[in-house]
C-alpha cells in the first residue's frame, strides 16, 4: 500500500531566516553537548585520580535511570539543565574506574586514546560532512534512536 501524501510531498524550502535559526540551534546543541562531555570527562579524571572504587551496579543501574528520569521530568524547566549535568557527572564518574581498569594493562593507554581519538574524529568528520552538504539527514531520526 503506497502511501500518496508521502511520495507528494512539497520540497523544503530554506530561508535566510530559518537557516539562521537553525545554525543557532545547531550551536546552541553542540554547545552544550561540549559542556556535558567536558564536565563527564572531568568527573571521569576524578574518579580516575581518586582511584575510586566501582560502584555497585543496582547503585550504577538506579542512578541512571533514576537520573535519565529526572532529567525527563524536569525537561521543560531551568533544573533540567542540572540535571543533565548530574546525569553526564554520573556517567563520568561511573567511567573513571573502567578507564583505570583498561590503563593497568599493556597497551591499555593506548586502547584508551585510539577509543578516544577514533571517536572524535567520526563525530567531527560526520558533523562536518552534514554541515558541508546541507543535506536534510531527520529522516534518519527513528533509525537512530532505535539503532
Amino acid at each position: 500500500m503506497q502511501r500518496n501524501d508521502v511520495l507528494t510531498k512539497a520540497p523544503i524550502t530554506l530561508t535566510l531566516e530559518k537557516a539562521s535559526v537553525g545554525n543557532k540551534v545547531l550551536r546552541n546543541t553542540y554547545l552544550l553537548l561540549s559542556m556535558t562531555l567536558l564536565f563527564s570527562a572531568l568527573t571521569a579524571g576524578v574518579a580516575m585520580a581518586t582511584n575510586a572504587a566501582p560502584l555497585h551496579w543496582l547503585i550504577t543501574l538506579g542512578g541512571y535511570f533514576g537520573l535519565l528520569f529526572v532529567v525527563t521530568r524536569l525537561r521543560n524547566s531551568v533544573w533540567g539543565l542540572a540535571a543533565v549535568f548530574a546525569l553526564t557527572g554520573f556517567l563520568g564518574y561511573t567511567l573513571g574506574p573502567i578507564l583505570n581498569l583498561y590503563l593497568s594493562l599493556p597497551n591499555g593507554s593506548q586502547v584508551v586514546m585510539t577509543a578516544l581519538g577514533g571517536t572524535g574524529v567520526i563525530f567531527l568528520a560526520l558533523s562536518g560532512y552534514v554541515v558541508v552538504s546541507r543535506k536534510d539527514f531527520s529522516f534518519m531520526g527513528g533509525f537512530l534512536m532505535v539503532g
